[in-house]
């Protein structure tokens, strides 16, 4: 059986990451998605360099199937305004039997 995972997703502002969650709800390759404020993030950049980069943002969390992570963060990544965008996932325990067969009606598994 597939696991439930979430695909979180740092983007550049809120309109963003509706518009990436938005994408992926249309193609139901996802159960639905949550979009939070990133009040800051920080990195090296460029690569190598000393040099510390801050940013404001938002998290994209996507619900769906392990099995549709592949095509989901190929996706993700064409829609994304970074050259290298962060896409992972973690997966979920403990999901109710009634929550699962929702998901299952609902997406198409990639």
């Amino acid at each position: 059986m597939s696991q439930v995972i979430w695909i979180i997703v740092n983007c550049n502002s809120i309109e963003e990451a509706t518009s990436i969650g938005n994408e992926m709800l249309k193609k139901r390759i996802i159960g639905c998605f949550d979009v939070y404020p990133r009040h800051l993030a920080a990195y090296f950049w460029p690569p190598k360099s000393e040099k510390i980069e801050t940013a404001k943002g938002a998290m994209l969390i996507l619900e769906t199937f392990d099995d549709n992570y592949d095509s989901i963060s190929k996706e993700v990544k064409n829609l994304h305004s970074d050259d290298l965008p962060f896409v992972g996932y973690t997966e979920m325990k403990g999901i109710s039997e009634e929550y699962l067969n929702w998901m299952n009606g609902e997406l198409i598994k990639k």
